[in-house]
């Protein structure tokens, strides 16, 4: 959901950005990054008790996770080092 978000935030606030020189973008993609970072932590609190096929599932699905928050990494970066009145 947050990289999702984030997508289209990503298509409006660049807009806002380069009307307002503010950089919403970034704050958006740092958000929902720390969001997702923190979802992260939350899901691994009960490992000790999970079975070990919930063990292989939380960990596949942490796995995913990681991949995403690198996604949301990246658009930050992006977000940073392009212009957003540039067309």
């Amino acid at each position: 959901m947050a990289w999702a978000l984030t997508t289209e935030l990503g298509q409006i606030l660049p807009y806002v950005d380069c009307a307002a020189r503010t950089n919403w973008t970034l704050v958006a993609c740092a958000a929902t990054a720390g969001a997702s970072v923190a979802g992260i932590m939350f899901a691994t609190n009960g490992w000790r008790s999970w079975s070990v096929s919930q063990r292989k599932f939380g960990q596949t699905c942490l796995a995913i996770a990681a991949v995403f928050v690198f996604a949301l990494a990246l658009q930050g970066a992006a977000s940073m080092l392009l212009s957003p009145c540039a067309r």
